[in-house]
């Protein structure tokens, strides 16, 4: 690699990786950057005058050795090649763990090496700290969920106890009124009473999308098998549910979070999916439990899987990753979509 000087300034000089150059006669320093300076702890004129082998740990001084000999004959690099992980030592004795990559360039016409080191604790530091900030986000979500799944319960609870009942004792009332009156007022006493009928299936409803009480008192797979026939009878898209063989035994939050997922998927299909048929199908067995959710529709665009503003495949990610279970979308251009959440056997416990 013959560089300008315009090159090796923005390279090598700006660089905020640690780099320098070395010979390959004694493997004398030729030129260090600012950040290899730093990181080190010697001064420009210092280091200029010390080899490779004063700035490794003499236990690793047979490995450099040894990589420097099979290396003396290797072709003239084109790029930058690993040369694997290294131990050196900062001016104070300290260790520093480096992953090296390094190229051939050529420095008044003489080859020479050009490295450059990535300080491997720093990266590590970072990837715990981003595990740390990724578990904390996850954890929020976890939180978030309960607490939405909570106030859904409650939500539907008053709406269906409290405002269920005052329309049922309208209904009543009305009755009772109607009794009373006139005959001419009886068609319009009649008509309201119709309307406080629908309110109340209204109410039911909208109680019922909140929080089925089937979930809760029935179990996943009745929650599962009404969910199919109220998409069918609000759809008119025939959904076919297969049960499995036997209940399994999940804790609340799993239910939930497979039931969930299944609601937004069967929204997906009304939504997206032009379908004319639907299958949903729960399955357990030894490995666990799996819920596949398949249409017959156009298919789910790959541009519509990556946007970020798809809350409703957000929203199932996040369920899943919720429970610990594996969600996966197949698409098949024009032959429909494949929706499937696999619960491993470990966090399943089997009826």
């Amino acid at each position: 690699m013959d560089l300008s000087k315009a090159e090796y300034e923005l390279m090598f000089r700006q660089c905020p990786l640690p780099m320098w150059i070395h010979d390959f006669d004694a493997f004398r320093f030729i030129d260090v950057n600012q950040a290899a300076l730093e990181e080190f702890g010697y001064t420009r004129e210092e280091i200029l005058t010390m080899t490779l082998f004063d700035i490794r740990p003499p236990s690793e001084h047979p490995r450099l050795r040894l990589m420097i000999e099979n290396r003396r004959d290797q072709p003239v690099a084109t790029a930058f090649d690993k040369f694997g992980f290294w131990v050196y030592l900062r001016k104070d004795g300290s260790r520093i763990d480096f992953e090296i990559r390094a190229t051939i360039v050529h420095i008044g016409g003489e080859p020479a090496r050009l490295v450059v080191a990535r300080n491997v604790a720093e990266t590590q530091a970072a990837h715990h700290a981003l595990r740390e900030s990724e578990a904390r986000y996850r954890a929020l979500a976890r939180r978030l969920q309960t607490i939405r799944e909570e106030e859904r319960v409650e939500l539907s609870r008053t709406i269906h106890d409290e405002l269920g009942q005052s329309l049922t004792a309208l209904k009543i009332d009305l009755s009772m009124i109607s009794k009373r009156l006139d005959p001419a007022l009886q068609e319009r006493i009649d008509a309201a009473a119709a309307a406080v009928d629908r309110m109340i299936q209204q109410v039911r409803n909208i109680a019922t999308e909140l929080r089925p009480g089937v979930l809760d008192h029935l179990g996943l797979v009745a929650a599962l098998e009404w969910q199919a026939r109220e998409f069918t009878r609000r759809s008119g898209i025939p959904c076919q549910f297969t049960p499995p063989a036997e209940e399994p035994l999940l804790t609340q939050d799993q239910a939930v979070s497979l039931f969930r997922i299944l609601q937004e998927s069967l929204t997906n299909v009304v939504r997206h999916a032009r379908a004319s048929h639907v299958t949903v199908v729960l399955q357990v067995d030894s490995d666990g439990v799996r819920l596949v959710i398949e249409d017959d529709g156009i298919g789910l665009s790959e541009e519509r899987r990556k946007d970020h503003a798809s809350l409703g495949l957000i929203g199932m990610e996040e369920r899943a990753r919720f429970i610990d279970a594996r969600l996966s979308i197949q698409c098949r251009a024009g032959r429909g979509t494949s929706v499937v959440v696999e619960l491993p056997l470990q966090e399943v416990t089997i009826a």
